[in-house]
């Protein structure tokens, strides 16, 4: 608690101090250390909330029953941008502590790591907007620029994956955390550079169809492990775990949420009739039996279907009461958000082992992820789950990704990415969705955007079909 706490306190401070007049964007008395658990913190929240919001409605992960179901009809307005282009907001401080690590050589880890979570940052808006601001973005008044342009999303992932490529090499020699601040690796270098690696192995596979260096790339890294370490164990996952102590609490638990909000928010049909078809233990952690079964000797798991209209979904089963809610522990002070895990990075390398982008084994790989998400979401597992029909590997892309789609859940806006990328699952939209059975390509730009940076946003909006919720990612096949 005290981390966050004090962050607040010293960054409130700083805010009100005068800055250095060489480079009034950097704080002259405030260390990294201080700096950067307020970054992660605020981005975990941002990546946590928009989870809840956007994420698990569009990829039907969960659905709304009452009248609030805009998402999940794909009723998508500038409005619904606001929590991700907060994003935005991270930025200064980040390039605060990258140009402290400019200073000295003991201060070029810090570096290092801000670049890390700056690029985590920018994939999650360009694969959610496209075209977005980024080689102008936060540079305010230390670059005077205070209407950044938007990059091109070809150009963002050639310069991220770059920025990536470079940071893993330099925390192989990057000395020790001279100011602590790290909430997630506890200053383990090592883990920071998996992650780094992990990361440019997720943006690599999703700009392997555009890309044509990116399989290249991908041979080269996985082809090399002591060069390019990935994660290699649930130990290496990048989540922020909170404290539970106020404010460093996750921001869905009843401090912030109230459990009525909860009783809206329904797991789809789709979770729960396919995982209870498979026997998939991890049901019992995403979804809560319905109240009506929940203190009885034989609990009842119930999903409600996407969009369907607002009486029929309150209605549906029996009402509220026979309905399955989200998991209690999404509503726990101290459930982590999750950036990325060690099954996604192993469901990544089947992936690249089926297409043959490596000669890793594909099945093992497939099942060792699917054992790394049973293990990470604390769910029974017995090796007979890997044998039977729906499971069992079979060489196809569709499997692959059906099983990695259970991993990724609440894993920010990354199943709905996946999706976009690749096309799996096969998902139906709701019977009162307003695109035309599409789940949407992108989120339009906020309107803050359209009234403070008219002319840059107009150009990109051209260039996103208007800014039109159906074009499509540049990285989309």
């Amino acid at each position: 608690m005290l981390k966050i706490g004090l962050g607040i306190m010293v960054a409130g401070m700083v805010a009100c101090s005068k800055m250095d007049n060489t480079n009034p964007n950097v704080p002259s008395n405030v260390n990294p250390g201080v700096i950067l658990p307020q970054v992660i913190y605020n981005t975990s929240n941002t990546m946590v909330n928009n989870a809840f919001e956007l994420n698990n409605e569009l990829i039907q992960y969960t659905c709304m029953n009452n009248t609030f179901t805009e998402v999940q009809r794909f009723k998508l307005l500038p409005a619904n941008s606001n929590g991700l282009w907060a994003l935005y907001n991270r930025m200064r401080d980040l390039n605060d502590i990258i140009a402290m690590g400019e200073k000295t050589t003991e201060m070029a880890n810090y570096k290092a790591i801000a670049s890390v979570v700056k690029t985590y940052i920018f994939s999650i808006l360009t694969d959610t907007y496209g075209d977005i601001p980024f080689s102008e973005a936060g540079l305010g008044a230390s670059g005077n620029v205070y209407m950044a342009k938007y990059d091109q999303q070809q150009d963002i992932y050639v310069q991220m994956l770059e920025n990536l490529k470079q940071d893993a090499e330099r925390l192989k020699t990057a000395t020790a955390l001279l100011y602590g601040g790290d909430p997630v690796y506890n200053g383990n270098l090592i883990r920071w550079q998996k992650f780094a690696n992990s990361l440019r192995l997720r943006l690599l596979m999703r700009a392997s169809a555009k890309l044509p260096a990116a399989v290249t790339e991908i041979q080269t890294m996985l082809s090399n492990p002591q060069q390019f370490p990935v994660m290699e164990s649930n130990d290496d996952n990048f989540v922020y775990r909170y404290s539970g102590g106020l404010p460093d609490a996750n921001p869905l638990s009843p401090n912030y949420v109230r459990d009525f909000d909860f009783k809206y928010k329904s797991v789809s049909a789709f979770i729960v009739d396919s995982l209870k078809k498979l026997n998939d233990s991890r049901l019992l952690q995403y979804a809560r039996p319905t109240n009506a079964s929940a203190n009885t000797a034989n609990p009842v798991y119930v999903g409600l279907p996407n969009a369907l209209p607002v009486t029929e979904s309150a209605n549906y089963n029996g009402g509220y009461n026979y309905q399955s809610y989200l998991g209690t522990r999404f509503q726990s002070n101290t459930e982590p958000a999750i950036w990325m895990t060690y099954a996604e990075v192993l469901f990544l390398k089947t992936e690249a082992a089926q297409k043959g982008y490596y000669s890793g084994n594909a099945k093992e790989l497939y099942e060792s992820a699917i054992k790394a998400s049973f293990a990470y979401w604390g769910a029974p597992f017995t090796d007979n789950y890997l044998t039977q029909a729906g499971v069992n590997y079979d060489g196809s892309l569709a499997r692959i990704m059906l099983q990695k789609f259970y991993a990724l859940f609440f894993t920010g806006m990354e199943a709905w990415t996946e999706y976009r990328r690749t096309g799996y699952p096969l998902l139906i939209a709701g019977p009162t969705n307003v695109n035309d059975g599409k789940i949407p390509n992108r989120i339009p730009y906020p309107l803050s955007e359209q009234s403070l940076n008219r002319t840059n946003y107009t150009e990109a909006a051209k260039r996103m079909g208007n800014d039109n919720m159906n074009h499509r990612m540049w990285w989309q096949p």
